[in-house]
């Protein structure tokens, strides 16, 4: 398989002018890749959730030694650093942020709490979810703006002040959220006493609903403010890493991945860090996106399967689907994003049993640190990992490409611990614990099927993270998806996202206009909103020709809450058009009785991207030579298919293989760094772009 790429700024190709190098933080190994227009690189260091930055480093040293430099040699060289974090993600999860307060509309200082009866089911017990500020941090201001945007009862300077101090001394706030009714309409009281909090408490981050959302829906804008006050030092790590990498000589901005699979420099990053979040299966949701297109199969759901989670994505024509509102840990934020759910099933998921004496999967994960059991690293309970390596499917000899040495009988003794208590042996144990992560990754996979009502006919599964590979087979063959793409790069799919992503900043406005459009007002909003964009890609020195805008439409029925995202061309808003496709759109996803003839149609929202090329690194645009010798195995393993016994089956080497060669079930493909497993009944062969398809039989 080849692992060439190129180095593109715009159109224009840079071969041997620097070193483009990309980063994905996760929550087990730290990914990397390196290239330099004629040869790429990969590594893997182990993440240290506590310190981020010991991950990065660590894979950059093993990037410098791989291109045969030190790290200051290629830091001089590099000419793009991308970096997908995690210290955002690391911040919800333990919730250790700063201590936030609110300031909101006189009468509604509970609407955040309540969260719209919104609870979390956890083993039959209903909970409320997490909010990261007390109640008590909450402080009505008396003011209030209509429906229209009018001023019906004026702000008070001193009454802002005033709630704001007593905050910070009764409740220890040092970071503050403003977030009122309608504001999306005007913005003003809102903007008056951000200025005011920033004049009177220059040492305190604030954060406003209205600037970093401008939509309807306060709940959304709130939560959204809330949760950037709470990450508001989440940065200070990258800031760290940032200049430990200058003082190696890095001279390139550190572009950082956003949840929306663009990037964004660290300075916008600290006006709105939540855009950090997730930032990770994004930007391998984007990477996916191009192998699609590259291999001729352009419509696919991504697996990508790590040490922690299995993040599933679903790409149409080459672009990932994204959705306006996230959910973090129960908490609806209306940001934008790549729609990407989550599953706590990964190598490192933990196998336990219930107190009803059922065996377990997930999702507590035992990370890097102590990691699975047989990274000896301190770890006790068995893992997907450790019951992988004891079933054969995993080589110990040469797991991360032979840079870690794996205990399989430390791997047998955790399985037979555990066995124990269900009357069962080490085997039996490692065989269901596969199962279980399998049923569970299924699970996930078949939701998002049915939710977006997916033709399985015409999507496959593109597989990538360390453990993709080795469960998407199974998958595809369990859910009749008709094949899986393996791309060269697919332990490290997420870090080539982050060395290749555009950068991208949204804007967004409230319309809220029936159709067709009986005035001027939304195409001057359209306007200057491109404008916005434009300036924002200017602010980031993006050259005018590697410009770009993309324009949407939300248009919905008349107070129905959902709404259909259309795409407005030519930087044109042409609202009989925007009714004749709504209409199309709607009937096609809904049904032809769905739509009602008497029903207002209105456009609720304009939303414009700005996109901007940088330079990037690339997949392999060509194919490899032709084959002139068999594909003959390198080894054989034995592989518990079932519980009872083992199967041998032979090993091949992915370097191996050439256009033309094909190879037939059950096998296993060995990557390097990942490993794939070809069923009974499947085809493996090599495509363009170096990567492996493989037809599920």
């Amino acid at each position: 398989m080849s692992e060439n790429a190129n180095i593109v700024a715009g159109n224009q190709a840079r071969t041997e002018s620097g070193y483009v190098i990309g980063i994905d933080v996760g929550g087990t190994f730290t990914d990397a890749v390196c290239s330099d227009g004629q040869t790429s690189w990969r590594a893997k260091s182990p993440t240290n959730p506590a310190r981020f930055s010991e991950g990065v480093i660590g894979a950059c040293a093993l990037l410098a030694q791989a291109a045969g430099l030190t790290p200051a040699g290629l830091m001089e060289r590099v000419t793009r650093f991308g970096l997908g974090t995690t210290a955002v993600t690391n911040v919800l999860a333990t919730r250790r942020g700063r201590t936030v307060g609110l300031l909101t509309t006189k009468g509604f200082e509970n609407h955040l709490h309540a969260m719209r009866n919104h609870r979390d089911v956890r083993d039959g017990w209903i909970e409320k979810f997490w909010m990261p500020i007390e109640p008590e941090a909450v402080r009505g201001i008396n003011e209030r703006v209509d429906r229209n945007g009018d001023i019906i009862r004026p702000l008070v300077a001193a009454e802002v002040i005033e709630a704001a101090r007593d905050m910070i001394e009764r409740n220890g706030v040092n970071a503050i959220a403003v977030s009122f009714l309608w504001s999306f309409r005007n913005p003003a009281h809102e903007q008056q006493v951000v200025a005011l909090l920033k004049e009177n408490f220059p040492d305190v981050p604030v954060y406003s609903g209205v600037d970093l959302h401008p939509i309807m829906r306060e709940y959304e804008r709130t939560t959204l403010a809330v949760l950037n006050a709470f990450a508001a030092d989440a940065l200070d790590g990258v800031e760290e890493l940032e200049d430990y990498l200058r003082g190696l000589g890095l001279k390139c901005p550190m572009l950082l991945l956003h949840s929306g699979g663009g990037a964004i420099s660290a300075q916008e990053a600290r006006q709105t860090p939540l855009a950090l979040a997730s930032s990770g299966p994004a930007a391998g949701s984007v990477a996916a996106g191009e192998v699609a297109m590259t291999a001729g199969l352009p419509d696919a759901i991504c697996c990508d399967m790590g040490g922690t989670s299995i993040d599933v994505a679903v790409v149409t024509d080459g672009i990932p689907e994204r959705r306006h509102t996230a959910d973090l840990g129960g908490i609806v934020i209306g940001q934008s994003a790549i729609d990407v759910e989550s599953v706590g099933a990964g190598g490192g998921s933990i196998a336990w049993i219930d107190d009803r004496g059922l065996l377990r999967v997930g999702p507590q994960s035992a990370r890097a640190t102590p990691g699975p059991v047989c990274y000896g690293r301190g770890g006790t309970e068995p893992t997907v990992t450790d019951a992988m390596v004891l079933l054969g499917y995993i080589d110990p000899a040469s797991f991360n490409r032979g840079g870690m040495q794996l205990d399989v009988e430390a791997a047998r003794a955790a399985c037979a611990r555990l066995g124990e208590r269900l009357g069962m042996d080490a085997m039996g144990i490692a065989y269901g614990i596969r199962e279980i992560a399998l049923a569970e990754m299924s699970k996930a996979m078949r939701a998002r099927i049915s939710s977006g009502g997916l033709d399985t006919r015409r999507y496959g599964v593109i597989a990538f993270g360390g453990s993709g590979s080795l469960f998407a087979t199974a998958m595809a063959k369990e859910l009749d998806l008709p094949w899986v793409l393996t791309p060269a790069l697919a332990s490290v799919l997420s870090a080539y996202g982050a060395a290749t992503a555009d950068i991208r900043r949204e804007r967004s406005r409230a319309v809220d206009q029936f159709l067709p459009l009986v005035n001027g007002h939304a195409g001057e909003s359209l306007r200057e909103l491109i404008e916005r964009a434009e300036d924002d890609l200017a602010a980031q020195d993006v050259e005018p020709a590697n410009r770009s805008v993309h324009c949407e439409a939300e248009v919905r029925f008349h107070r129905q809450n959902a709404s259909l995202t259309l795409t407005i061309e030519d930087e044109m808003l042409d609202s009989t058009l925007l009714l004749e496709t709504f209409r199309d759109s709607y009937t096609r996803q809904f049904g032809a009785s769905s739509i009602t003839a008497k029903t207002p149609i209105e456009l609720s929202t304009l939303r414009v991207t700005g996109i901007g090329k940088t330079i990037r690194a690339v997949l392999p645009q060509s194919q490899a030579e032709g084959a002139s010798q068999p594909l003959v195995p390198i080894s054989q393993r034995d592989v518990y298919l079932t519980a009872r016994a083992p199967t041998p089956v032979p090993v091949f080497a992915a370097a191996d293989f050439r256009i033309g060669h094909s190879l037939h079930g059950p096998a296993l493909v060995d990557v390097g760094d990942t490993t794939l497993w070809a069923p009974e009944g499947s085809v493996v062969e090599l495509i363009a772009g170096g990567t492996l398809k493989t037809t599920i039989g």
